[in-house]
Order: C-alpha cells, then structure tokens, then sequence
C-alpha cells in the first residue's frame, strides 16, 4: 500500500526549517570572506563591506521565505519539501551578488580583490544558466524557482550596473539599463492603479538571448584590465540591443503593438529577415576589411611585440608564447568569422585579440567599426552565406530540453 503523501502544511514546514539553513550557509560564506579581507590591503574597508553585504543577503533571503509557498510544479499544488538542484543554485546566485554588491561605494581594490566582484558576478552568470537546466533535469521546476530567477535577474542587472558606474568603466546614464526591469514593473503598477489594461508579452528568443549576452558583457565590464572607454564603446552597443528590446516589450504591454495581428506578424517577419538573414553577411564582409587593415598594422604578427608588453605589465608567464598563441587564435576567428563558421562563438573569442590591439595602439575608427561588427554579429548570428552554424540550434533552447 502506497503511503499519502505529506500535506502541504508539513512540506511547507519542512521547507521553512531549509530556509533556515540557507541563512547559516550565507552567513558562514560572507564570514569566511570577511576572514580573508582581514589580511588584504583594502582591509580598512572590510567592514564597509559587511554592512552592505548584509543588507543585500537580508533581502534575498527575504524574497525567497516570502515565495516559499511557490514551491511547487505549475500543474501540482503540493508543496515541495525541498528545494532542488534548480532553487539552490538560484539561492546562491542571491549569495553571490550580495557579496559583490558589497564592494559597492568603496575604492575599486588592488590584488586579487579587485577581480572579485567580477568573480561573483560570472559565477552567479553560471548558476543562472545551470539552475533551470538542474531544474528540468530534476524534473524539479517550480514557479518559486521562475519567480527567483526574475527576481534576481533584476536584482543583479542593477547592482552590476551600479558597480561598473561607481568604478568608472560606464557612464552613469547605464543605470537606466539596471533600472530598466523596475521602470518597468512601476509602469505595470501605475497602469493598474489607473485601471488600464496590461496585455501578456508573447514568449520571445531574441530576448533572452539579448538579456545573455548582456550579462555576459557585464561580466567582463568589471575586469580590472579592461579600459574605461573601452567598455563604454561596448555597453553603447548592448544598451541599445537591451533597450529596444523593453522598448518593444512596453508597447505590447500597452496596447500599441498586437503581436497575434498579421500586420505585426508581418512586419515582424520583414524585421526579422533584416537583422538575423541580410545584415550579417554584411558585418561579416566590414568586418573582414577591418581586420585585414588591423593586420596589416601589426609589426610582428606571428609575435606581436606591443602586445608582449602589455602581457608584461600585468606579469603574466610567457608573455611571448602568450601573444603567439593569441594572434594565432585571432587569424582563425577572423577566417571563420567571415566564412560564416561558428560566428557567434568567433565574436567571443576575436574580442580578446581585438581589445588587446585597442589597448595597445588605442581607440581608431578602423578597431571601433570591427568592435561593432564582432558585437552585432555575436548578437544577431551570420546570416546568410553562412558555411557552419552549429551553435544556432542552442542559441534557440533551453538547456535540458
């Protein structure tokens, strides 16, 4: 005889005795963190830290005991006694991004404090692509787990944002791209409160790719090698994909644009066709012009010299292999790029090569139009012509399904 499962009360109560153990787990990781700054340069502002860590880590856990009766699959009510793969690596995400909101309104550190909230920043990336994957594999999907993943996708856009703006990597109008998800839910809430109709945002690839790789950037942004205006050039880039895309989202929450219309199907077919199938192969073709001129410049490709110091100013090992082996990897992305192969995954890898030629020969209207292109095609893929795009059939799925 197959025993009842446990009622929803008791799962629940189950589930509020782990929440407790959450806290502990956060609490013995900021401690420990605490420990370690103790013995750093920047140990004068290890208490600065705390405090603002402390506050953050409250909220997360906040949010999560205030969702834990959502704690159950779409189609079953129960409550789950237990968390899941899934939900824990979105709890740490919270854990994660309190930590590097704490190095918020301090001086950027020296040492390898200062790659730290970079660090953090990239691993709660992982996570985030991880926990639905763990989530689905697990069978373990829960709305607690939607709710969270929205909850702090927002969360670490604007403390990300803030960050990169206090350290001067971007300029203080990129708030608003942190922002962006509370202009738009206060815009929900007024709208209510006004009793006008919010209309349902369709189900959109383009947007979570957009959102992908903006993280993604922000990752990079607190690198601290990487130049200021640099990175400004860059986030104009991804603003402008980020804030189309709300833009977009707004005017069908408004009522402007009907998305189950022919004429905006329409329309948004021809958009379509323009930017992912007839553009690219464009890029592809400037880009490929840039980079020959690019590498016509270069005094020793097969070991750049300028890129040797630079390699050994931050004291890297084998700085002389090290750019060899860098230029080497630049020549194929550059190749494939153009052919077509790969191409969103060679705009990845070409980033480094070309931020280390605008480091080292600076900022010029022939490394900025390639900048461009490589960061558009990432975005949009290469079009067509294109000889080998296997990474499009994951760009379009969700990992584990």
């Amino acid at each position: 005889m197959i025993a009842n499962p446990k009622p929803s009360k008791s799962s629940l109560k189950l589930l509020q005795h782990r929440w407790l153990g959450v806290i502990a787990v956060y609490f013995l990781v900021i401690f420990v963190l605490y420990a370690l700054w103790q013995f750093s340069a920047s140990s004068m502002y290890a208490n600065q830290w705390l405090g603002q860590t402390a506050v953050i880590a409250a909220y997360c856990l906040w949010i999560v005991w205030r969702y834990l009766p959502e704690n159950h699959r779409e189609d079953d009510p129960s409550v789950l006694p237990k968390f899941g793969w899934g939900n824990r690596l979105t709890i740490m995400r919270g854990l994660l991004m309190s930590m590097m909101a704490g190095f918020l309104f301090i001086p950027w550190p020296s040492g390898w404090l200062g790659w730290l909230p970079a660090i953090l920043y990239f691993t709660a990336d992982v996570a985030d692509f991880m926990d639905g994957y763990a989530a689905r594999k697990t069978n373990h999907a829960t709305l607690l787990g939607a709710r969270l993943d929205m909850e702090f996708d927002g969360l670490g856009a604007l403390l990300v944002s803030l960050l990169a703006v206090w350290y001067g990597q971007l300029p203080w109008w990129y708030l608003l791209i942190g922002l962006a998800r509370y202009f738009f839910l206060f815009g929900l809430w007024l709208r209510d409160k006004q009793h006008l109709p919010n209309h349902e945002m369709p189900h959109s690839w383009h947007r979570r790719i957009f959102a992908g790789f903006q993280m993604a950037f922000m990752s990079v942004v607190l690198w601290p090698i990487i130049p200021a205006w640099g990175a400004t050039i860059a986030g104009t880039i991804f603003a402008l994909a980020t804030s189309t895309s709300f833009l977009r989202d707004w005017f069908i929450v408004i009522g402007w644009l009907d998305p189950i219309s022919e004429s905006y199907k329409t329309r948004q077919h021809q958009v379509y066709r323009f930017f992912s199938f007839y553009l690219p192969p464009v890029l592809r073709l400037v880009f490929a012009v840039c980079s020959y001129i690019l590498i016509s410049q270069i005094d020793n490709l097969a070991q750049p010299t300028d890129w040797v110091a630079l390699f050994n100013s931050w004291q890297l090992p084998l700085p002389e292999i090290v750019a060899s082996l860098l230029a080497l990897i630049g020549l194929i992305a550059t190749v494939m790029i153009t052919l077509g192969a790969m191409g969103r995954i060679m705009a990845v890898v070409i980033l480094f090569p070309l931020g280390f030629d605008m480091m080292t020969t600076g900022p010029n209207w022939v490394n900025l139009i390639a900048l461009t292109c490589v960061i558009l095609i990432m975005m949009l893929g290469t079009g067509a012509l294109s000889l080998w795009q296997p990474e499009e059939r994951y760009m379009y799925r969700r990992a584990g399904e």
